[in-house]
């Protein structure tokens, strides 16, 4: 597979996120900018790129500017500061510009506004009744029109404005282009109206909406490339999102805004983000922050130790690192800052030619359902398990042993064509749920006829002997209820029993959930027929939701009937492991990480680093391995190899390790 690579050598994987949103109420802003302090920062955080700012939230231009508002006690030109002494030392300074929220413009300019379908200014966290003495909640931005009308007409002209003041751009970063999903403002009602659109039909709006973003995005970089072609552009708050394919052609590389710690998605949000981003060809850069909490923070700090482990989590998936910041308002770059993203940073650039530049080994396809939480249910489980995977949106699947068809799945015609050769040729399937079900018929052969929607609303699995894992070997409690359907010629591997009733005020019993009738009829909850293995219940969303153990080791359980996992190093589920192949350099480099993530208070957090011992690895290879070697602790690793099969220890995992086989 040719997928799965971050090849862009020369693109920048060590990146800083400089924020930079200062009200107008501060004095002496930039005041103790000093580039050989600046330049120290850089160096001291082994950065070779960093974001800089042209415009903020605030609404306010860091340049002397004829198109926007220079910041008011700003007395020079700090963009420009700060690009000089980036390249001065060899990194590299996207300039950043605010798109969809801007105070000063929504006060100066409120028919540049976005509206709700009600007419309303469309906001985030703002309470717009609020007296100026009142608390303003955090992160609350009026959003702005950017459906290329009269305020994107201000946000090219600002465009030209950078690309023609800076001799050398490297790129441009796009802030807040996605966040509401329509606009109902005068320019767009009669925008759409103009177009045959209906401002009253929320689709029509949605698609609106998109066509003009698309519109906006084009326009920008028509602009950049014609002053500074092979720049880079990134439009963000959306475009990296899996689901909003249509933004992705615009952008000459992603960046994942995933903040693991507060209200970002958790840790398990960035491989899928990576797995899919990897197919692109572009290059992907994970996006965290060297903040406690979110965004902004000043004097907040996520421990050395965190960032370090997100990074080489990044790199294990391929990604790219970027972290942000926030700079002082006074200019000066905070020294604590730049030593915590230096003992990350100086770290990935010693691993940094173990982790990029290789292709995937993986054999595992996942269909992308149609809802996060289900993607995020699958690859929950797998990562967990320590099984690797790639994202599928296309139709081919040839490139795999077995692919796993989610839930609420696009099955068009053309897909469940490619499903069925692929099973013709010996592929195999796991298939979930209603992923392959459609007018209350099978649309393959899985041995089962007339699936029904669940009778009850919960029930219960009972797995037979002859499934194997670590699961109850009792009827264990299903809180979303199955499928059923009547068995023809399949092998049944788990039974559905259902409760005596649904739990109502005219029926129920205890606490909670109605016991299973012991007597009642009985479905099939896993059934296998040849290459085919069907799931009834809909597993990976009642694992994201609930997270019941059990329920993840019965679906790896089902998994296992069809695929064997060809690299499968023994971690605990807080582990994380991928194999890739760096064929030019005749070597496998499988990269492992550990860390545990606690709650605690409002942010997941990760302050300890405990080592792992004597960890058991397994992986299939064709080619006659020479050598296995532990990169992090400098020894070579004794091994043995029979057939295809190739078994070896590491002696000790403390946060990371590379295993590099050469052969």
């Amino acid at each position: 597979m040719s997928f799965g690579i971050n090849d862009s050598i020369s693109f920048p994987k060590r990146r800083v996120h400089l924020d930079f949103h200062t009200s107008p109420l501060i004095a002496n802003v930039g005041s103790g900018f000093d580039k050989k302090q600046f330049q120290k920062a850089l160096k001291d955080g082994h950065a070779n790129s960093i974001t800089v700012f042209a415009k903020c939230h605030h609404g306010y231009c860091y340049y002397p500017t004829e198109v926007g508002t220079m910041h008011p006690n700003l007395d020079f030109d700090l963009t420009a500061a700060m690009i000089d002494a980036a390249h001065e030392i060899g990194v590299s300074a996207p300039i950043y510009i605010t798109a969809g929220w801007s105070q000063l413009d929504s006060e100066k300019h409120p028919e540049w506004i976005c509206r709700k379908a009600d007419g309303s200014i469309s906001a985030m966290e703002v309470d717009l009744s609020a007296g100026k003495d009142e608390f303003r909640p955090y992160n609350g931005w009026i959003d702005m029109c950017l459906n290329d009308g009269a305020y994107c007409e201000h946000i090219y002209a600002l465009t030209e404005e950078v690309c023609k003041r800076y001799s050398r751009v490297d790129g441009l970063f796009y802030d807040i282009c996605f966040v509401p999903k329509s606009c109902r403002c005068k320019e767009c009602t009669d925008g759409m109206r103009g177009m045959g659109f209906d401002p009253d039909n929320e689709e029509d709006a949605k698609k609106y909406y998109e066509l003009k973003h698309i519109a906006f995005m084009q326009k920008c970089k028509a602009i950049l490339d014609k002053y500074h072609p092979g720049a880079t552009v990134f439009f963000n708050s959306g475009g990296a999102d899996p689901y909003k394919p249509a933004y992705h052609p615009y952008s000459t590389h992603f960046e994942m805004e995933d903040l693991p710690t507060y209200g970002g998605g958790g840790y398990n949000k960035m491989p899928v983000n990576a797995k899919f981003f990897s197919r692109t060809g572009k290059p992907y850069l994970g996006m965290t922050g060297k903040f406690h909490l979110t965004w902004g923070e000043f004097g907040g700090f996520k421990p050395k130790e965190a960032l370090r482990y997100e990074v080489c989590n990044m790199a294990l998936y391929g990604a790219g690192c970027s972290i942000g910041d926030q700079l002082f308002p006074d200019g000066v770059m905070d020294e604590q800052t730049y030593k915590n993203i230096g003992y990350a940073y100086e770290y990935l650039e010693a691993i940094e030619p173990y982790c990029y530049n290789g292709e995937s080994t993986a054999k595992l396809g996942v269909v992308l359902s149609k809802k996060w939480e289900i993607t995020e249910g699958v690859v929950n489980c797998l990562i967990e398990s320590q099984v690797d995977f790639e994202i599928i949106t296309d139709n081919i699947f040839a490139p795999y042993d077995t692919v796993i068809l989610p839930c609420e799945i696009e099955m068009d015609g053309k897909r469940l064509e490619a499903i069925t050769n692929y099973l013709k040729n010996g592929g195999k399937v796991l298939a979930v749920g209603d992923s392959i079900i459609k007018d209350g018929e099978f649309l393959l052969d899985c041995g089962l006829k007339n699936p029904i929607n669940a009778p009850f609303d919960c029930d219960y699995i009972l797995p037979r002997d002859r499934l194997s894992g670590d699961i109850p070997r009792t009827p264990f409690l299903s809180n979303l209820p199955a499928y059923c359907a009547e068995t023809e010629d399949a092998e049944v591997y788990a039974e559905i029993l259902h409760p005596y009733f649904s739990r109502t005020y005219g029926h129920f019993c205890g606490h909670r959930d109605t016991p299973y009738n012991k007597s009642g009829k009985r479905y099939a909850a896993l059934a296998k027929k040849d290459g085919l293995v069907w799931l009834a219940h809909d597993i990976p969303r009642l694992y994201v939701r609930l997270g019941c153990v059990f329920h993840k080791r019965y679906f790896i359980s089902a998994l296992e009937l069809l695929f064997d996992n060809p690299c499968a190093p023994d971690l605990p589920s807080n582990g994380r492991s991928r194999l890739i192949c760096q064929a030019d350099k005749r070597r496998y480099c499988l990269n492992m990480t550990y860390a545990v993530p606690n709650k605690r208070g409002a942010a997941e957090i990760i302050d300890e680093i405990v080592p792992l011992y004597d960890i058991s690895v397994k992986i299939r290879l064709s080619e006659r391995v020479k050598k296995v070697h532990a990169l992090i602790a400098d020894n070579d690793i004794e091994f043995e190899q029979r057939d295809d099969i190739l078994k070896f220890k590491v002696g000790k995992l403390q946060l990371h390790e590379c295993i590099i086989i050469e052969y």
